[in-house]
């Protein structure tokens, strides 16, 4: 099971984030049917330990940044979930440097950053909040979410 193709990804992500429920929705569409499970940490019924993750376990931290689990049980966190689900949509190259361990330690500090101001980024950039039901797989209705 080495191959990112034959690997399946629980994706947990924050919906109520413009820009971060874009490119799930992106990320979706260029996946292979079944590939990932979108997991929305923002739902007001989400409970981590419905996913299997431990009683101990701060659910924050699954909104400070992305965490993926593969269907072997590794659990990707940050840059290193980022890199994993481009590798399985055969976008790889993408996140090549995320392996160059001179560059990881700039990276994973970057994407906190960014991770920490997505909504101020997202707004910066034009993602519109979500409309109630606008979104789907085939796309989203509103200012910059429609693709």
């Amino acid at each position: 099971m080495n191959n990112a193709t034959d690997l399946h990804y629980q994706v947990f992500y924050d919906d109520a984030c413009p820009l971060c429920r874009f490119e799930m929705l992106r990320l979706q569409r260029l996946s292979t049917p079944g590939q990932f499970a979108m997991v929305d940490i923002s739902a007001a019924d989400f409970e981590a330990r419905a996913y299997g993750f431990a009683s101990d376990f701060d659910p924050a931290a699954l909104g400070v940044l992305l965490h993926i689990r593969r269907n072997d049980g590794m659990l990707l966190i940050g840059i290193d979930a980022i890199a994993a689900l481009y590798r399985a949509i055969g976008r790889g190259w993408w996140t090549k440097p995320v392996q160059w361990q001179f560059a990881r330690p700039t990276l994973a500090a970057l994407y906190a950053w960014f991770a920490a101001n997505r909504y101020r980024i997202s707004a910066g950039l034009g993602f519109a909040a979500k409309p109630a039901a606008a979104c789907s797989i085939n796309g989203c209705s509103g200012k910059k979410l429609a693709q």
